[in-house]
């Protein structure tokens, strides 16, 4: 992809990728020609530089190796980290945790599903048979993480709502393990993640799926659901903590006071709310959308990168990149050796070398048996050449659904 400032642009390009995350400007797709002058006026109001000609690279991984090190706690004395309460261990394999996680997941399915319609229908939030689900996701992600990022995968256009607001409370709860929040602050934070864009509901599902760009209009009124899902919480049956509360209010405002509603930037922004932001934006970008193509976990990864102090807190980005490592649980990867697989579990050290079930052998022939490789261990293949992982591809290359091979239980 090009890098061009946007006074750069002609008519006729294919921009591939903003200078920031594409859900907060009128543009909710990635990926569209400029037609006309007009489109690059619009443009010009929210971007200085955009990508074009998007083609399909793997670039070097060497600036991301400083994060498959053991040295993510450097910057903790600089304050600009949750404090940390507890050190996590991961306590079971990922496959014995998967089955419990898969029942979870269930009920929070189910639950989430019948908040969202109570809530359209104007009822008042109940969290009562929600909060059980939450606690026992909590205690899982405590457990193992891998086992419910593994399930993120299970991605389904029709219920984009409630499981884009289930997979990011999990990607919160697993940042927040790594960031080594206590348990009841995990459950605050998987809580507020999981109802932050409730008052979605409360508008036209026609302006919240349009496959085209917003009119100026149509994105004021997008940015109402933030109060709207403060007024949700703050009248609910039980009473909602100030934390989640606070979620909900602030997690469109930006590192650098471009988000709404307040302007709000660095510090001013609480801490909750930009974990919020980064996992939101993070399951948004590769997930597939009518108007949008999902991103691989390392492109997205890349673009998370580049928006480090710019919407995103740098340190809280690089902490993140170490929570999920360069080659997050679910990816579909591409070994040295040309065999393909799925990295079903991190290994907490060596960010780079994860667990890998292998499903196509080196001539991309399906396997019949799925071995699982430590690649801490497994450092040669059978021609005796050093194994490691080349590149990743997104979900769905050669006709690989990373949803389609989940560990038995």
């Amino acid at each position: 992809m090009l890098k061009v400032p946007v006074p750069n642009l002609k008519i006729g390009m294919f921009v591939a990728q903003l200078d920031r995350p594409w859900l907060e400007t009128p543009f909710l797709f990635q990926g569209f020609y400029i037609h006309n002058q007009n489109d690059i006026e619009i443009l010009k109001q929210h971007c200085n530089y955009v990508y074009v000609d998007a083609e399909k690279q793997e670039r070097d991984l060497e600036e991301f190796r400083i994060f498959s090190s053991s040295s993510q706690k450097k910057n903790r004395d600089k304050g600009k980290l949750p404090t940390r309460h507890c050190e996590y261990e991961d306590k079971i394999p990922v496959e014995d945790e998967i089955g419990f996680a898969k029942q979870c997941r269930e009920s929070l399915n189910k639950h989430c599903h019948k908040l969202f319609v109570d809530i359209s229908e104007g009822k008042t939030l109940d969290l009562s048979r929600m909060e059980e689900s939450i606690d026992k996701m909590v205690a899982s992600v405590i457990r193992n993480p891998d086992a419910f990022l593994w399930l993120t995968k299970l991605k389904n256009l029709d219920n984009y709502a409630y499981n884009h607001a289930i997979d990011t409370s999990v990607l919160a709860a697993s940042f927040g393990r790594h960031l080594g929040l206590n348990q009841s602050e995990l459950k605050d934070l998987a809580t507020g993640v999981l109802l932050c864009d409730i008052g979605k509901v409360k508008l036209p599902q026609a302006i919240l799926s349009k496959p085209g760009r917003l009119s100026e209009r149509e994105f004021d009124l997008i940015k109402t659901h933030v109060e709207l899902s403060v007024e949700i919480l703050e009248t609910a049956q039980q009473k909602v903590s100030r934390e989640i509360i606070k979620i909900a209010r602030f997690h469109h405002e930006r590192h650098n006071g471009h988000g709404y509603l307040n302007g709000l930037s660095g510090p001013q922004i609480p801490v909750m709310a930009r974990i919020c932001a980064i996992v939101d934006c993070y399951d948004a970008i590769t997930t597939h959308r009518v108007y949008n193509r999902a991103l691989s976990p390392l492109e997205a990864i890349k673009c998370m990168y580049e928006w480090r102090d710019i919407d995103f807190q740098k340190d809280l980005v690089e902490e993140f990149i170490q929570c999920l490592g360069i080659f997050p649980t679910g990816s579909v990867v591409e070994l040295s050796s040309g065999e393909v697989g799925i990295v079903i579990a991190q290994n907490r050290i060596r960010r780079l070398r994860p667990r890998v079930m292998l499903v196509l052998d080196s001539e991309h022939r399906s396997l019949d048996h799925l071995p699982v490789i430590d690649l801490v261990h497994e450092t040669r293949d059978k021609s005796n050449r050093p194994l490691e992982i080349i590149r990743t591809h997104s979900a769905g290359a050669f006709g690989i659904d990373p949803a389609n091979f989940f560990i038995q239980d």
